[in-house]
């Protein structure tokens, strides 16, 4: 075998089968070409015959160029990006060049796609690459020079340059090919080299500003054990070739990164860490009451032990709110170039815009109303959206398909006594004018009565109301009442409505179309109202004489809905533990510190108590710090 040509593959379909059409017309029997599927979603079946497909768990491109290596049975390698393509005759080109039996050779090779413009045509073997195109598939190697040198699977960047470095061409016999046969897919967004850029990923670009450089010996050791992990570069005006063979050594000039070392200069831009979660929830703004609110709280509490869970707000939100959620998830205001990444991205509000900087394995909308106005629309950008009722789900029809998930309720014992309980927003589809009349009407039947109204709304009261301010939990109020009262034109849920009932509380209700779909009754566990709100002396005497007792349990539905998201989310393993103990923490974002009474500088060590560790990575401004880095590089700072 003379040639092989290895292909790392991640869901690169429809990129890939191009590629494999491109290929298949000029495969010979000296030459193989090994795909190797690094756990694409669906595994990869190539659309014709010849290629040799390897499956394995998802490790990245390192992992996959590895495995491609130790299944090689050709004289020479070569390495083709999936999503890339070659001539039409690539595979006669290098198989000619080959012909003068080279160590290496190198291919001339230009971009194409919706990126930027740009070529390389080598014009003899003295010819250098430019600074940043160190790139295992514009060379092709003789497997012997290779030997047992291997693509580093710590790093996610740069592990073409640090390959190529350790292979070590000087010295040996070279080959080029002047036109170009290799052509470089771009893409303004999805590039690795853009997205990195935009902080999406999670990877790490050590700078150094040496203009001078004193002490080569003593850096080099340094910068090897970095490279180990993260891509390092050297800007110097020096060139000092003891550097060349552990790092990129380039002249100062604009550039980004994540970590600057050495002096400091303007040169340097750092780029933001991406914000990472299995399962991030977001709302543009958090209110003060909702059933949205409601439904957050009771997801954090059921999935915060199984599941790393962060909620991400972006507008000035309820404080209160805010407070609470943090008692039990990490909970954080974005900026606006932050970016996210996490495995399923729950966004609350169909009127919310999906953050464009969001990266997610799985992108849910959830839609928790009825299209009560012409004017909502689902968000476009999703995987699946998900609704609480047939009822919601039934007044987006001509919009999108979708899954019914009925929103998760917090169980518990609870007590009662006589009292006419209402929590709402009192926006104008909640009734504020029926519970006027309701409360007239009974007035009227002698009924006597006292209305605790939970609202933020400022409105004027009505004879036997009493105006409570939100609370997040009226759950006590509802079990000592007679009656919940929920007088709306349409609910796609109604959270009120359901705790009542598992309290054992009857419900005054409007005939909203979701009643039946959550078990109510009428007479049963509740009374209808007229859409007017005016009862009439009958219906009052019931209210008053004949208060409904019955039993009602959710616990089936609860379990099916917690059984369906754990489906949606997927199996994986928490990451956050509880701290014990002394803590050292790492600062990503800077903050002004109460305590030390000063601002704290991005990739700063802290070392403090648990309980302020917490709150501290609980805000977002910090993550965990390895123990091994702190001894070894850091200055610790001690929060007393």
């Amino acid at each position: 075998m003379k040639l092989s040509i290895i292909i790392p593959a991640y869901n690169a379909e429809p990129f890939l089968d191009v590629l494999v059409r491109r290929l298949f017309p000029q495969l010979t029997k000296e030459v193989e070409v090994i795909i190797v599927d690094d756990g694409s979603n669906f595994p990869y079946i190539a659309p014709v015959k010849g290629f040799k497909v390897i499956r394995k768990p998802n490790g990245g491109v390192s992992s996959a160029r590895n495995l491609g290596l130790s299944k090689a049975k050709g004289e020479w390698v070569a390495f083709i990006d999936a999503d890339d393509l070659v001539a039409e005759d690539y595979v006669e080109t290098v198989l000619k060049t080959l012909e003068d039996d080279p160590d290496f050779v190198y291919l001339s090779w230009k971009t194409f796609g919706r990126g930027w413009d740009y070529e390389v045509i080598l014009k003899s073997v003295e010819d250098k690459f430019p600074e940043f195109n160190l790139c295992v598939w514009n060379r092709i190697y003789r497997r012997s020079m290779i030997g047992e040198v291997r693509f580093n699977e710590k790093k996610a960047i740069a592990e073409d340059a640090q390959f190529i470095r350790e292979v070590r061409e000087e010295g040996r016999k070279k080959a080029f090919i002047g036109r170009p046969i290799y052509f470089y897919r771009t893409d303004p967004r999805n590039g690795l080299t853009e997205r990195f850029n935009r902080g999406e990923l999670d990877m790490e670009r050590i700078v150094y500003y040496l203009p001078e450089i004193k002490n080569p010996k003593k850096l080099i050791e340094e910068i090897r054990e970095e490279s180990e992990e993260a891509e390092v570069i050297v800007m110097t005006y020096e060139d000092p070739k003891i550097l060349e063979g552990a790092c990129m050594v380039i002249k100062p000039r604009p550039i980004r990164g994540t970590q600057l070392r050495g002096q400091e200069t303007n040169l340097f831009e750092f780029i933001p860490k991406p914000i990472k979660a299995q399962v991030m929830i977001y709302q543009g703004r958090i209110h003060a009451i909702g059933g949205v609110e409601t439904w957050m709280y009771n997801f954090c509490v059921e999935f915060k032990d199984e599941y790393d869970v962060m909620v991400v707000y972006r507008e000035d939100s309820d404080v209160k709110q805010i407070k609470r959620l943090r008692e039990l998830v990490p909970v954080l205001r974005l900026s606006k170039d932050e970016p996210l990444v996490c495995n399923v991205f729950l966004n609350m509000r169909i009127t919310d815009r999906i953050p464009d900087n969001v990266r997610a394995g799985q992108v849910i909308q959830l839609c928790h109303l009825c299209q009560m106005k012409e004017n909502y629309k689902i968000q476009p950008r999703h995987d699946l959206v998900v609704f609480p009722s047939e009822a919601a789900k039934k007044s987006f029809a001509n919009q999108t398909d979708g899954e019914v998930i009925p929103n998760i309720t917090l169980g518990g014992e609870r007590s009662k006594s006589l009292l006419f309980v209402t929590a709402s927003r009192f926006t104008y589809e909640k009734g504020e004018e029926r519970m006027r009349n309701l409360a007239k009407s009974l007035t009227d039947a002698g009924v006597n009565f006292v209305w605790m109204v939970f609202t933020d709304a400022r409105i004027e009261p009505f004879p036997g109301m009493i105006r409570m301010e939100p609370r997040f939990d009226v759950s006590q109020f509802i079990m000592a009442a007679d009656y919940l009262v929920q007088l709306s034109d349409k609910e796609s849920f109604c959270y009120s409505i359901v705790e009542a009932l598992e309290a054992g509380t009857p419900v005054l209700t409007t005939n909203i179309e979701v009643l039946k779909e959550i078990g109510f009754q009428d007479g049963e566990n509740g009374y209808l109202i007229p859409w007017d709100g005016n009862v009439n002396p009958f219906l009052a005497h019931m209210i008053r004489d004949e208060i409904p007792k019955f039993e009602y349990s959710r616990r089936i539905a609860n379990i099916q809905s917690l059984k369906r998201w754990r489906e949606i989310i997927g199996p994986m393993e928490k990451q956050w533990k509880s701290l014990d103990g002394e803590a050292t923490v790492e600062i990503i974002r800077p903050y002004y510190d109460t305590v030390m009474k000063r601002m704290t500088k991005v990739g700063e060590l802290l070392t403090m108590e648990p309980k302020r560790a917490e709150q501290i990575l609980f805000a977002g401004f910090a993550k965990v710090a390895p123990c091994a880095k702190v001894a070894k590089n850091a200055k610790i700072n001690v929060i007393q």
